[in-house]
Order: structure tokens, then sequence, then C-alpha cells
């Protein structure tokens, strides 16, 4: 309704006495019914058409105003309320979605801080028992946007791994170097012989 008055008097919406004023004043010099007074009949009523209009969205205008001054409010109160109360329930969704994507991401921080520790206590631990003096260490990238750096292709788990498997070839060969026990395999090896 408003908005119609402020669209009638030709002027953007405002609570400006003085601009509402002089917008009313302007009409009221093109439009008075004085000015058409030899004019025809159609012209005239068109005119003072209108003037009531513009007098009318002047009038409202200016009673919104005067008691928006005296602290009442134009708006019905359980409008405001409802809209207030939206906004309120809006804003405490953004925030308790902050807070769990805040939380989802110091729980992966962790985890990767985590497992980055376990790496690289996993490679000292396997450069140790490679018998290796210098410990093969590679530091974590300094940022997410860095690309991490690449380990060599004979990382310290193949190396272990090897060990493991030289150790098992020589228990092998040392109890086969004792002698024949009393398997069936190898007491089926003495008949031949």
């Amino acid at each position: 309704m408003q908005s119609q008055a402020f669209e009638t008097l030709g002027i953007e919406p405002t609570i400006d006495g003085r601009a509402i004023r002089a917008a009313f004043v302007r009409l009221a010099r093109i439009y008075h019914p004085d000015r058409f007074a030899g004019q025809p009949p159609d012209v005239r009523s068109e005119a003072e058409r209108r003037m009531k209009e513009a007098a009318a969205a002047y009038e409202l205008l200016r009673a919104t105003n005067k008691t928006l001054l005296q602290g009442h409010t134009v708006f019905n109160d359980k409008d405001i309320q409802d809209r207030a109360r939206k906004y309120r329930d809006a804003a405490e969704a953004r925030q308790r979605e902050e807070e769990k994507n805040r939380a989802r991401w110091l729980r992966w921080e962790a985890i990767e801080l985590a497992a980055r520790e376990r790496a690289e206590a996993e490679s000292a631990l396997a450069a140790a028992a490679m018998g290796k003096d210098d410990v093969v260490y590679v530091a974590p990238a300094a940022s997410r946007h860095e690309p991490p750096r690449q380990l060599p292709s004979r990382t310290p788990s193949s190396g272990l791994q090897q060990r493991i498997e030289a150790a098992r070839r020589k228990e092998k060969e040392a109890a086969a170097d004792k002698g024949p026990t009393a398997t069936p395999d190898s007491a089926d090896d003495v008949k031949r012989a």
C-alpha cells in the first residue's frame, strides 16, 4: 500500500517528510483543477482524479511518518516477531553447521597428524632395523597446497622386508647344515642315498 503511494507520487520509498511533500507539491502544481478550468470535461476529470490520488497518497505517507515519529509501528507486531524468529532460527542453523564442519576438520587434522607421526616412527624403526646410521626422514609438506615429497623407490619398509627374508633363508640354511633330522622327507632322502 505504501509502495503504491510512493509510486503515485513518483518517488523512491523514503521516510523523509520533505521529499514526500515536495513530490506532492510538484504533482499539485501539474494536476490542480484550477489549471484545467477552460478544458473539456474529460481532461478536467482526469486531472481531478490524479490530484485525488496524489492527495490520498500524500495523506497516507504523512500519517505513516507521524506514527513512526511517535514511536508506533506501522507493521503488525506478529509479522515482525515471525520474521525475527525465522531469522534467528536460520542464524542458529548456520552456526550449528559451521561448528559441525569445524569439529570435522579438527578431527581430520588430528588423524592426519597421527598418521604422519606413525609413518615417521615406522621409517625411523625400519632404518634402525636395516642397520643404517642415517635415519630416513621425509618431512611433511609445508602447506596443503605443496605436493608431498616422493620417497625413493627403495623404501625402508621394503628393505626391512628383504632383511626378514634373508634371515629366514639363513635359518633354513642353518637347519639344513645341522644334518638330517627325523622328518619324513629327510628319511626318504637318506634311503635313496
